[in-house]
């Protein structure tokens, strides 16, 4: 993550989301319901159109393994494919009417977990075909969900709230951090740790799977959207663009 360089797409809207099946196979989603696909690890991209989403943003895409993916985003479009991306079917979650924005879409063992707009909180067990929706601890918008290294869900969002589970999603606990600054990304390190980033710089850290957080700040205070881990170290993505996140930087409030 030292050094970048830029690669062009087909499609002329802002990308939102990128997720690769392995070091080759990948799909990229955006604004506009644009929607790209690659076969040699990005290098390249394809346009793949996508009219069944009337032009709404995709905000999401997950890889399911397999070739697999789920693409979501505006308004409860929800759309999978299961052959590397080359097509996609829409499928409805929960109902007709469903018109909440989706965050993400996590795969926990064989199940599918999807977190969204005010408290969206649905379940599929036949990888996405169908989704049920499950008791939300909360009213606010989710922007994601991580697992634990023991198994526990972790989803958080708006106004910093984050809620964890130790039971598969039957019950959830409000983890109190102190800070209303919302977080928009989040990852599980290898070694277990819980990465959580947001807006102003905002980065909290589980050393408890989810039990509890440690939270500083970028001095910058600019606003993070993503974390992923490579090389030993983190990456973030935000409002300064991508880079390293230099953990000793940090500073509390």
């Amino acid at each position: 993550g030292k050094t970048w360089r830029a690669v062009g797409t087909p499609v002329t809207r802002t990308l939102t989301a990128v997720a690769f099946n392995d070091e080759k196979l990948g799909v990229a989603v955006g604004h506009g319901g644009m929607l790209a696909r690659t076969e040699d690890g990005g290098a390249t991209w394809t346009d793949v159109p996508l009219d069944e989403a009337a032009g709404e943003s995709l905000l999401g895409v997950t890889a399911l393994g397999d070739g697999k993916f789920a693409a979501f985003g505006a308004f409860g479009f929800y759309f999978d494919s299961t052959d590397g991306g080359k097509t996609w079917t829409r499928r409805i979650v929960m109902s007709e009417e469903f018109d909440r924005h989706i965050s993400q879409v996590v795969p926990v063992g064989g199940t599918l977990w999807l977190v969204g707009e005010s408290g969206t909180l649905a379940r599929s067990d036949d990888g996405g075909a169908t989704f049920v929706e499950v008791p939300s601890p909360y009213t606010g918008s989710f922007f994601g969900m991580t697992v634990a290294q023991d198994g526990a869900l972790v989803m958080y969002g708006m106004r910093g709230s984050i809620f964890r589970s130790a039971d598969g999603g039957a019950t959830w606990q409000k983890v109190e951090i102190g800070t209303t600054a919302s977080f928009n990304g989040g990852r599980t390190l290898a070694d277990g740790r819980i990465v959580l980033v947001g807006n102003a710089g905002l980065v909290a850290t589980s050393a408890d799977n989810g039990q509890s957080f440690e939270i500083k700040w970028s001095p910058a205070s600019r606003g993070y959207s993503a974390v992923a881990e490579a090389g030993g170290g983190l990456i973030v993505a935000g409002e300064a663009g991508v880079g390293v996140l230099d953990m000793a930087s940090l500073v509390k409030k």
